[in-house]
C-alpha cells in the first residue's frame, strides 16, 4: 500500500464503519472458511476490526488474531472496537510482514486486496508466513466487475485499485507458490482460497 493511500484510509478512520456497515453474511462466510479454536490467524488488511472481531470469536481463548493493516487509525479505531486478549494489533506493510516463517495457520484478506500496490510481493510473503497446510482467503462481498466499476467512478487515489477477476487470481497464487483451492464468483460473493503444501 502506498503512502498516498495509507493516508487516504486514515483520514476516513473516524467515520469508516458508518460508511461501510457490516453484512450480516460475513460470519457465515468466515465460518464456511473453517476457523477453528486454538488457531493463530493474520486478518490482512483489517482496517477497524469488523472481520477481527469475528475471527477472535472463532478462535476462542487459546486461539491468536492479529489485525494487521497499514493505516494507524484504522488500528486505533479497531483497538476501542474490540478489548480482548486474543487480538494483537500490527501497523505494518503487507509487502515486508514483520512476522516469521509459518507463524499462522490461516490469512485472511477481506476487502482489501486491490489496494495492494504490489500484489505479487503480497503474495509471496503470505505464504512465506503461512505454517505448510495453513489456509489463505481473498474475500469480498461483490463480484471485482461491481467493485471495480465502483472504484473509477470515484475520484481519490483508490480510484485505479483494482481487483482481478478470480479466475485471474490462480497464476498469480501459484507464482507465490500458493495452489488454489477454491475460486467462486458471483455477483454477491469473490472468494479466492489457497493453500500451502
Amino acid at each position: 500500500m502506498s503512502r498516498a493511500h495509507r493516508a487516504f484510509f486514515n483520514g476516513l478512520a473516524p467515520e469508516w464503519d458508518d460508511m461501510n456497515p457490516q453484512r450480516p453474511e460475513l460470519y457465515d462466510l468466515v465460518k464456511k472458511f473453517g476457523v477453528s479454536k486454538g488457531e493463530r490467524i493474520l486478518d490482512l488488511g483489517a482496517g477497524t476490526g469488523r472481520l477481527s472481531r469475528i475471527l477472535v470469536e472463532l478462535v476462542g481463548k487459546e486461539g491468536r488474531v492479529v489485525a494487521g493493516d497499514l493505516a494507524e487509525e484504522m488500528l486505533h479505531r479497531a483497538a476501542k472496537n474490540i478489548s480482548t486478549n486474543s487480538l494483537l494489533f500490527s501497523c505494518a506493510d503487507a509487502c515486508s510482514l514483520c512476522f516469521g516463517d509459518s507463524a499462522f495457520d490461516k490469512v485472511v484478506c477481506y476487502s482489501t486486496f486491490p489496494h495492494f500496490t504490489r500484489p505479487a510481493k503480497v503474495l509471496c510473503e503470505v505464504r512465506r508466513v503461512l505454517k505448510k497446510g495453513g489456509r489463505f482467503l481473498i474475500l469480498h462481498q461483490n463480484c471485482s466487475r461491481k467493485f471495480n466499476r465502483f472504484h473509477s467512478s470515484l475520484s481519490k487515489v483508490i480510484k485505479y485499485d483494482v481487483l482481478p477477476a478470480a479466475q485471474q487470481m490462480i497464476p498469480m497464487l501459484q507464482n507465490a507458490g500458493l495452489l488454489p483451492v477454491q475460486i467462486i464468483e458471483h455477483p454477491g460473493l469473490y472468494w479466492v482460497e489457497a493453500g500451502k503444501e
